[in-house]
């Protein structure tokens, strides 16, 4: 009787461990792509820059459908790499940068997946606007600036586990209106990708407790800084403050609202250039939008658009809508940093930078 209570708990354990524990493969990847382009003239002050053009990353690339989040998503994967980009002028100069991207499955036609790819990172541009040396460059006013990537590709993997990849993708590098000029830099591409398979690794998937209370609330505290007037170019630093509520879907999606107070002095530049910052009052500074969006959930880091409406501003400077797109990382359970573009009908504003709280 002993022995088969024993062997009773040790099954009762097994399926416990198993149930809270699973073993699985995934993959890790060398890859390069090469991406022929043209850089397009979404401006009229840009025809003078369109030409063909061509880049070149090398990433490090990892599967995540076995981490504790990979299963949320259809075969997702994240990778890291090198990005060079000839921008075909001698006025666009080239672009050296680092570019952190996530891929994931969209639909599968038999041995072909096809799949949305999105990456962001910083790059230094060699040639930028300058009045004496450069001006005919009136889309970049800065060496360093963000850069972002959007593809869809399709992907079929080879008998020796590579795989390869090719596609359609559209690079963005501005520097989010922290220096005019800010017209940035749109290339569509093609995009040829060739993945050398480094070797499979058994993970342990954990599932984790889900804190899926019905709202969770976090406070923010941003910092930003913009640059305006093109002719006589002067600086503003903002400060703000959001309040957060978190409608939780999933352990990794979840629905966002809140409130938005943000103190703008460019407001009563675009009225009055000559008017000395400490003169205006906190009220012609002051905006107030009521926000909603959506967030996605990939560890620690968390892809954040949302989509504000003003109830309160000075002027008429801004539309009434405004857009936010970025990125947020968890420090520990309380703490998270976030970094967010602000911008309006597709023109910048400002990016942001804050530190939040979980309340």
């Amino acid at each position: 009787m002993g022995l088969m209570l024993s062997r009773y708990k040790f099954v009762c354990f097994f399926f416990l461990f198993s149930y809270s524990y699973s073993f699985a493969q995934d993959n890790s990847y060398i890859s390069i792509s090469g991406t022929p382009g043209f850089l397009l003239a979404h401006r009229a002050d840009l025809k003078n820059l369109a030409a063909h053009n061509y880049g070149i990353d090398i990433s490090i690339e990892k599967e995540k459908e076995n981490s504790d989040w990979g299963s949320f998503y259809n075969k997702p994967s994240i990778g890291h790499g090198l990005l060079y980009y000839n921008l075909g002028k001698e006025q666009t100069g080239h672009a050296f940068g680092f570019l952190s991207h996530i891929k994931f499955n969209i639909i599968s036609f038999r041995d072909v997946d096809v799949r949305f790819r999105m990456g962001a990172g910083l790059a230094y541009i060699t040639k930028k606007f300058d009045v004496y040396e450069n001006r005919r460059n009136q889309a970049i006013g800065s060496h360093l600036n963000g850069s972002m990537q959007f593809g869809l590709v399709a992907r079929k993997e080879l008998l020796n586990n590579d795989y390869i990849e090719t596609g359609l993708s559209v690079s963005h590098y501005s520097n989010a209106a922290f220096k005019v000029p800010n017209l940035g830099y749109n290339i569509p591409s093609l995009t040829f990708r060739y993945g050398f398979h480094r070797h499979s690794q058994n993970d342990v998937k954990i599932e984790l407790p889900q804190d899926l209370s019905k709202v969770n609330w976090s406070a923010l505290l941003i910092y930003g800084r913009k640059q305006r007037n093109f002719a006589s170019p002067k600086d503003f630093n903002l400060w703000g403050f959001q309040l957060r509520g978190l409608l939780n879907k999933n352990k990794v999606k979840s629905w966002r609202f809140g409130l938005d107070y943000t103190m703008d002095k460019s407001y009563m530049h675009s009225i009055n250039p000559d008017l000395l910052s400490n003169q205006i009052s906190i009220l012609d500074q002051s905006e107030f939008a009521l926000v909603g969006g959506y967030q996605w959930g990939f560890g620690n880091v968390n892809l954040i658009a949302e989509l504000g409406a003003y109830i309160y501003k000075p002027t008429i400077l801004k539309n009434a809508l405004s857009q936010r797109l970025g990125l947020s990382y968890k420090l520990n359970q309380y703490w998270y940093t976030q970094g967010m573009l602000r911008f309006h009908r597709g023109v910048a504003d400002f990016f942001e930078i804050g530190l939040g709280y979980q309340l």
